[in-house]
């Protein structure tokens, strides 16, 4: 599992959470109220993941989110994605967002209907069905799937022995 990206320890007052440690599985962790610093740290340590020579999947856990981002930072997170659509297409297997609320992953969807990713994208309930899916991905793009990931998906007995 080499290329593992190194992430900078998030700053003082960021609550945003980026984990490479079951590489190449990453997962985001979002803090319940997301601010510009959370968005900055999120940006920065993209920077080493697009780098890496290894192809990724990505988690991200909104359930701990009590407040919507408001539009300046909606705005950001999107500027980010846009300039970064090539690298996203090139070294990312796949995201999943875990939504709770069935109505709010409903929306989620809708809107990626009519603003695709470039790279598949899907909405989760939970961190099980995200991981599961996330191993598929990685499976089937040939990558290593650490046995970490495997266990987080609830697919222990899938991971190679020896």
């Amino acid at each position: 599992m080499g290329g593992v990206p190194s992430l900078g320890a998030p700053p003082a007052g960021v609550g945003l959470r980026f984990d490479v440690s079951i590489w190449p599985l990453a997962v985001i962790t979002m803090p319940p109220v997301l601010s510009a610093a959370d968005i900055e740290y999120m940006q920065a340590c993209y920077e080493p993941v697009f780098a890496s020579p290894t192809r990724h999947a990505l988690i991200v856990d909104t359930t701990t989110i009590v407040r919507v981002p408001d539009a300046t930072l909606r705005k950001q997170m999107k500027a980010f994605e846009d300039s970064r659509r090539p690298i996203i297409r090139e070294k990312n297997i796949g995201s999943a967002i875990i939504i709770q609320s069935a109505v709010v992953r409903g929306g989620y969807t809708a809107l990626r209907w009519i603003s695709p990713q470039p790279a598949p994208n899907r909405a989760f309930p939970n961190m099980r069905e995200a991981a599961e899916w996330c191993v598929r991905g990685m499976e089937e793009g040939g990558q290593v799937v650490p046995i970490a990931a495997y266990r987080l998906a609830g697919l222990a007995e899938r991971a190679p022995v020896g």
